[in-house]
């Protein structure tokens, strides 16, 4: 990655932030709103800015969103709980996976940035589910066995919404890569 000028880099920031301000609304999408964009901005923003003030404007603007929302939506109210702070980590794995990939230069690299995105969202639905059964008092009537087959279903939806935003963001980066290669 080129390295960005101060410009480029509140540029990035801005476009970042009003991914997630536009896609917030919605986890996994219906036929209204697009799925929530967070977790891929949240890698997106390891790869193009690195560092810590990024990451934690990212966090305060899903927080002050979530505030907001909470306001008006029963569903969102419940999901304050001390187990939302372990949204800190869970944004944390996207943010650091994507710090390597940027350092290593594998970010344009599909063979590399695309197993390592999966995984990266496939830890942080582990460590978001984990604080929530831990934490929220909502899961305290159940196994943890009967919490992990009943939130095991909502992967694929995760996964899909992430990559529904990475994918293009990572193609583009290798075209990008190729086409830099090929003026050599």
């Amino acid at each position: 990655m080129p390295k960005l000028s101060t410009a480029q880099r509140l540029g990035v920031l801005l476009a970042l932030v009003a991914m997630i301000a536009s896609t917030r609304m919605s986890h996994f999408g219906s036929a209204n709103l697009l799925p929530d964009a967070s977790l891929a901005m949240f890698l997106l923003g390891g790869i193009m800015l690195g560092g810590v003030s990024g990451f934690v404007v990212l966090m305060l603007t899903t927080f002050g969103l979530d505030i907001y929302m909470a306001q008006s939506s029963a569903e969102a109210a419940w999901c304050f709980s001390p187990a939302y702070a372990g949204l800190i980590p869970t944004y944390a794995v996207l943010w650091l996976t994507g710090m390597a990939l940027a350092l290593q230069q594998r970010f344009a690299q599909p063979l590399i940035a695309f197993p390592a995105s999966i995984a990266a969202v496939g830890v942080a639905f582990l460590i978001s589910n984990a604080f929530f059964f831990a934490l929220s008092g909502v899961a305290s009537s159940v196994s943890s066995s009967e919490f992990v087959l009943a939130v095991a279903p909502y992967f694929p939806a995760y996964l899909t919404s992430a990559m529904l935003y990475l994918a293009p963001a990572l193609i583009a980066a290798a075209v990008w890569r190729k086409s830099r290669l090929a003026a050599w």
